[in-house]
C-alpha cells in the first residue's frame, strides 16, 4: 500500500476512532475526550541548513493537495482553507481547546472538512527553527477558533 493510500485510511479511521476519557499521547499523537491528531509524515531531523526544507515543504504540500483531492472525490467535497495565523490566543485569554491550541501555534493554516458532528482537518506543522516539518491530520468535535 502506498503512503498516500495509508495516510487516507489514517485520516478516515480519524472519523470513527472513539475519543478517550483522559488526554494520552503515543509516538508522533495525542487523543483526547474530544480529539485526535496524528503525524502522517515527519522530515528527518538533522542539520537545518542541509535539511532542504523548501523541498520538504514542497513535498509535504503536494502530499495534503492529493489526499485532499482524494477526500473530496470521496465524497468529503471540497475543503475549506482555514488559516490558524494569529488564533493562538493572547496573555489572558481563555485557552483554546486541543488540538485548536497546539495547531495554532504550529500551523499556519488547514484544509478542513465538516463531517457528521467532527472537523477533520490536514495542515503542515511548522515547529520552530531547526525542528522537522509534519504533515499532520486531526478530527475533533471542538469548533475552529
Amino acid at each position: 500500500m502506498s503512503g498516500t493510500a495509508q495516510h487516507l485510511g489514517t485520516i478516515e479511521s480519524l472519523c470513527t476512532l472513539p475519543f478517550p476519557d483522559a488526554d494520552s499521547s503515543a509516538g508522533y499523537g495525542s487523543s483526547g475526550p474530544c480529539h485526535h491528531l496524528v503525524t502522517l509524515l515527519h522530515a528527518p531531523e538533522g542539520d537545518p541548513a542541509d535539511s532542504g526544507d523548501e523541498e520538504i515543504e514542497d513535498q509535504f504540500a503536494s502530499e495534503r493537495e492529493a489526499l485532499a483531492l482524494l477526500l473530496t472525490v470521496r465524497g468529503w467535497g471540497p475543503p475549506d482553507r482555514f488559516a490558524l495565523t494569529g488564533a493562538a490566543p493572547r496573555a489572558g485569554d481563555t485557552p483554546l481547546p486541543a488540538p485548536w491550541d497546539h495547531l495554532a501555534l504550529t500551523v499556519p493554516d488547514v484544509h478542513l472538512w465538516r463531517r457528521a458532528d467532527r472537523w477533520t482537518g490536514l495542515g503542515t506543522a511548522h515547529h520552530g527553527p531547526g525542528l522537522p516539518l509534519a504533515l499532520v491530520a486531526f478530527t475533533t468535535t471542538q469548533d475552529p477558533p
